[in-house]
């Protein structure tokens, strides 16, 4: 196996890796065994460690306060979600653009933020240039109604996920913007863009944020749309072993699918991280 001493930027999943939970963005999780030594191990040594999750009903700021309660070190800025990654290629490729929001504050702070114009309850939807759907506790009629007729308008449909599942290491739960995003579809006939994992927008908005060689990057979860994303960023892919991958999972993916490497939990990687290149830590499986 090819070590990872070369690494210093870094994307870290959130549920099942970092925190084991039922809510996306480690919101009433439980801290894995050696996550925050993991990722103040990375920042002591200078690495540029980003921590991404595909939640996207609360802003990242939320989150990121979440996991400093839990005792991992993220700086706000740090915290990637898939509206705020929605957001970021809204500003890079339709600047000034008019967004109606299917969506909760995960998806309007990130697009107010960046300056983006953000569709009026009272306006007509069938002027605005994009519809970013997100996780919400609850949706409205008229939010959906006027979403299909943005989108039957003309407007580009975005979603932060569409993976039918959430899986955070204690059970699952459905990825409720993919459903919601799955019924304008229906309605319109017009397919979403996914933001978040393991997509081309986010793998474009995480690889501005690194700002290196993206050879030198490695991205760290326990789902295959972890091992996808490092393909899209052409980074390293490590899977852990405490969320939704188990070792058989593994051997039935396809070959393009591979992680580069496999370790039971993060507390195996921060071991073979800080390791010598010839030492095989306990808990490394390949």
């Amino acid at each position: 196996m090819t070590g990872l001493g070369d690494v210093t930027g870094w994307v870290l999943d959130v549920d099942g890796c970092l925190v084991r939970t039922s809510h996306a963005g480690g919101a009433g999780g439980v801290l894995m065994p050696g996550a925050a030594d993991f990722v103040e191990g990375l920042q002591a040594a200078g690495h540029r460690v980003l921590v991404c999750t595909n939640a996207s009903e609360q802003p990242p700021a939320t989150y990121a306060a979440h996991l400093r309660d839990l005792g991992i070190p993220v700086a706000d800025e740090d915290l990637v979600t898939a509206g705020s990654a929605g957001a970021d290629h809204v500003a890079a490729h339709r600047p000034g653009a008019r967004v109606l929001a299917v969506g909760d504050e995960g998806i309007t702070t990130p697009l107010h933020d960046r300056g983006l114009v953000l569709h009026d309850d009272d306006g007509d939807p069938t002027s605005v240039d994009a519809v970013l759907v997100g996780a919400a506790p609850t949706y409205s009629h008229a939010d959906i109604n006027a979403a299909c007729l943005a989108v039957e308008a003309g407007a580009t449909l975005y979603v932060s996920q569409d993976q039918p599942w959430f899986h955070g290491g204690r059970g699952r739960s459905v990825a409720i913007s993919a459903v919601i995003a799955a019924a304008i579809t229906w309605v319109t006939r017009v397919d979403a863009v996914v933001t978040g994992k393991p997509s081309a927008v986010l793998a474009e908005s995480l690889l501005a944020r690194l700002d290196r060689d993206p050879g030198r990057v490695a991205v760290v979860g326990d789902a295959p749309a972890e091992i996808q994303l490092a393909r899209h960023m052409g980074a390293r892919s490590v899977a852990v072993l405490s969320g939704a991958l188990t070792t058989d999972a593994i051997a039935t993916l396809a070959p393009p699918l591979h992680p580069d490497h496999v370790v039971v939990d993060v507390a195996a990687l921060h071991q073979l991280v800080a390791a010598p290149s010839a030492t095989r830590p306990s808990g490394v499986t390949s």
